[in-house]
């Protein structure tokens, strides 16, 4: 995106593959409501293309979020709230650190941190039981416990994605300005 005497001009090519994107996500999805449980390791790569669009710029990335949120509250709200609260948000927040934080071990930690908090949220604000009755009370103590897996989900997720977005930018000529 780029703005040229007041007029917002948007690379074409961009706008056609933030569609392909969100239709993607929303579509991975939505496979195990749609095919059966089956399909539900589908419902994980829901956020590379998060990522992917999050990588070219963070405004793409929230685009192509909230599209494929929405998207996928049509075919089944529950899905739609794994999504925002999961995997949309760990290609998001990846996606977004890519131009900020070089280290790629420092990286998932803005993730990690932003899905507890989701989880958190949902806990407290809907009353959703999240982490069961157990001792997980305060937000310290399930930052504790969560962090080390979720950081290894971040992780692993972040070198797939590396590799997928490495694959689509050898295909695919993104001129992103």
């Amino acid at each position: 995106m780029m703005v040229l005497g007041g007029v917002l001009m948007i690379n074409k090519r961009l706008l056609v593959l933030c569609v392909i994107l969100t239709v993607l996500a929303a579509t991975l999805q939505a496979l195990p409501r749609l095919l059966g449980d089956a399909f539900a390791f589908a419902a994980v790569l829901g956020g590379f293309p998060i990522y992917a669009a999050a990588h070219l710029h963070w405004a793409w990335g929230i685009a192509v979020y909230l599209a494929a949120a929405y998207l996928s509250s049509i075919v089944n709200m529950g899905e739609a709230m794994f999504f925002i609260c999961s995997n949309g948000i760990i290609g998001l927040s990846l996606g977004i650190s890519a131009n900020r934080l070089k280290n790629t071990y420092i990286r998932p930690v803005p993730s990690v941190l932003a899905v507890i908090a989701m989880l958190s949220a949902v806990n407290s604000l809907f009353g959703i039981n999240i982490f069961g009755y157990s001792p997980l009370r305060t937000p310290l103590q399930q930052v504790l416990i969560l962090f080390l897996p979720l950081y290894i989900y971040c992780l692993i997720f972040l070198k797939l994605a590396i590799f997928a977005d490495d694959l689509l930018h050898r295909h695919i000529e993104l001129d992103t300005y």
